[in-house]
């Protein structure tokens, strides 16, 4: 077994969270359900939404690398192409993750409406396109980066 590439990660993880950002963006303006995870992640920061939205991007781009890192030391053990390593890797973390949401009510910005709530139907399907985008991208990248690697 390999050892994980973690440049190849990191620069799959930041192109993964550029996928995610552009799906996040995209059904916030198609299903009018404001569940901004920007917002989310930054609002326990600073209460300016605008300012949320920042901080929540920067967070944002941390927790893309840092999961492309734990996706990089787990990829040889998951089935498939790369597509399909990533795409299972993003759901399942998702997933595995939503049940904190259970403890929404004590965010700041379900508080004040700043977002709506996440532990709904129709919000965690909102999720759903996202992490797949993430996790497609990560998956496809860091598979050829590291076909890269072996090939120089």
């Amino acid at each position: 077994m390999s050892k994980p590439d973690y440049a190849a990660a990191a620069i799959a993880g930041l192109a993964g969270g550029a996928a995610f950002t552009a799906t996040l963006e995209a059904d916030l303006r198609i299903t009018g359900n404001n569940v901004d995870d920007f917002i989310l992640l930054g609002r326990p920061f600073v209460r300016n939404r605008k300012h949320a939205r920042v901080a929540g991007g920067a967070i944002h781009v941390v927790n893309s690398v840092g999961l492309a890192c734990l996706y990089a030391m787990l990829e040889p053990r998951l089935p498939g192409p790369p597509w399909l390593k990533g795409t299972l890797f993003a759901t399942v973390e998702n997933v595995m993750l939503y049940p904190v949401l259970m403890l929404e009510e004590f965010h700041p910005a379900i508080q004040d409406g700043q977002v709506d709530s996440y532990f709904t139907w129709p919000s965690f399907w909102q999720s759903v396109p996202r992490h797949v985008a993430y996790g497609l991208v990560v998956g496809v990248i860091y598979s050829r980066l590291r076909q890269e690697q072996k090939v120089s």
